[in-house]
């Protein structure tokens, strides 16, 4: 009977997304079908946002309510998630005009969060170099502390370093960007593998 399940399961799968496929096509005959199981799919995925910020809110109360160890942190999450639930309710209620409370909030705290990480990178980077030259010196090693120092020094923008300054801007612009790029073009063939796998039915959840 699992078999059989698992079998229909994705026969369903494979016909669902081979009509969405067909629908992207301009000028099919399957885009309003393709149409409605994209909406299906938006509200599937809001549905399941909102069960599990509802799930994350539930665990931390109970960790506050039990007295786990860091309930405190749990307690700011908990705090925090209501206060920007809140704002954001008033602001779609139209008793505030615009985004001013939410943006505020997002702009005073996650900004301000972001850039305190951003800054603490740079020590970061500067602590590893440091650690992997005293593990051992070899010349990616090197090419790793030359490069780092070329680009942090590239973003003071100084007047006087101005040969510095353009080979840090190359530097992002160029192998930066490309392996950026690289990890992208990976991330999407792994997700069309994936996709693949689950329209043929090879997928591990169609045969447990």
């Amino acid at each position: 009977m699992r078999r059989v399940l698992a079998v229909l399961a994705s026969s369903l799968v494979l016909a669902l997304g081979l009509v969405t496929l067909w629908g992207l096509f301009p000028g099919s005959p399957a885009a309003p079908a393709a149409a409605v199981l994209i909406q299906l799919v938006v509200i599937v995925s809001a549905v399941a946002v909102l069960v599990g910020v509802l799930n994350l809110l539930w665990v931390h109360l109970q960790r506050v309510i039990n007295g786990d160890p860091g309930w405190p942190y749990s307690l700011v999450l908990f705090l925090a998630a209501l206060i920007v639930i809140a704002l954001v309710t008033v602001e779609r209620l139209g008793l505030v005009a615009g985004d001013q409370l939410s943006g505020f909030l997002f702009s005073a705290v996650q900004v301000s969060v972001e850039s305190a990480l951003a800054g603490l990178l740079a020590f970061f980077l500067i602590f590893a170099a440091a650690r992997l030259l005293r593990h051992r010196v070899t010349w990616a090693a090197v090419l790793f502390v030359i490069t780092l120092l070329i680009v942090l020094l590239g973003w003071l923008r100084l007047p006087a370093l101005g040969f510095v300054n353009d080979l840090s801007a190359w530097i992002r612009d160029v192998p930066a960007a490309a392996g950026a790029r690289g990890l992208l073009i990976g991330i999407a063939l792994g997700a069309a593998a994936t996709g693949v796998r689950v329209l043929l039915g090879q997928d591990p959840s169609y045969r447990e």
